[in-house]
């Protein structure tokens, strides 16, 4: 059985390790960079895809504008030719030649106008699937870092509970004793004691203990670890 004063450092050191591993817990927390990789990833192929059918669809729009000018154009000559306004033969051939001429534009405006027909419906159906997926991912984050925030919630709540029975827990032990162990803890990430497990081996870093190492620390006398320095305690009990 351990003395009171171990005992007591034990509960503290109980506290410290809790503590120790709530901040460890705290930062390994993932905010979904997995997810985030994906949703980047994602992204990036949407706004390709959308770029594509924009591309598309604007090239489209202005070819259809260029078809509309050019039967304008025709329109016009021909209510000129027909119209009587002009009689005189040279202009007649001119005009003539200026509608094959816009014809002939409007002929290869119709070829690409057809196949952008084509074209244009399957890339605005391939940018909207691939933005869907988009807002998939992202919805997977949001419920992702959902969970992490209440993680994060609950282990905020620990360490404020954990910090505030520090102070009474630390108050039961002798001042020079919590000076040698906050010596030892500020070396070793915050952990300043070590159980003797049942093979008699240092519950932190794993040496194996000799004998009378484990049977002074039975006696409550206040041992270290040869190997990590750390305050030894030994109970056959749950604390």
């Amino acid at each position: 059985m351990a003395s009171a004063d171990l005992l007591h450092l034990w509960k503290l050191h109980l506290i410290d390790a809790a503590l120790v591993q709530i901040r460890a817990q705290a930062s390994a927390l993932d905010p979904g960079r997995e997810i985030m990789t994906r949703m980047e990833a994602a992204q990036k192929a949407a706004d390709d895809k959308s770029r594509a059918s924009k591309l598309l669809s604007s090239e489209l729009t202005d070819l259809e504008l260029k078809q509309k000018s050019i039967d304008d154009k025709v329109k016009k000559f021909e209510k000129d030719l027909y119209g009587g306004k002009v009689v005189n033969p040279r202009e007649v051939e001119n005009i003539n030649k200026e509608i094959a001429l816009l014809n002939k534009q409007r002929g290869d405006l119709d070829l690409r106008i057809l196949e952008l027909w084509e074209l244009t419906p399957p890339a605005k159906v391939e940018a909207d699937a691939a933005q869907k997926a988009v807002d998939v991912l992202k919805e997977e984050l949001r419920e992702f870092q959902k969970g992490v925030l209440a993680q994060k919630t609950k282990l905020e709540a620990d360490f404020k509970s954990y910090s505030s029975q520090r102070g009474t827990a630390a108050s039961a032990v002798p001042p020079a004793l919590i000076a040698r162990y906050d010596a030892i803890r500020s070396r070793h990430g915050g952990i300043g004691m070590s159980r003797i497990s049942k093979k008699s081996t240092c519950g932190q870093c794993g040496t194996s203990l000799p004998t009378k190492v484990v049977e002074d620390v039975k006696e409550d006398k206040l041992v270290t670890c040869e190997e990590c320095h750390r305050i030894l305690y030994y109970s056959e009990s749950v604390i």
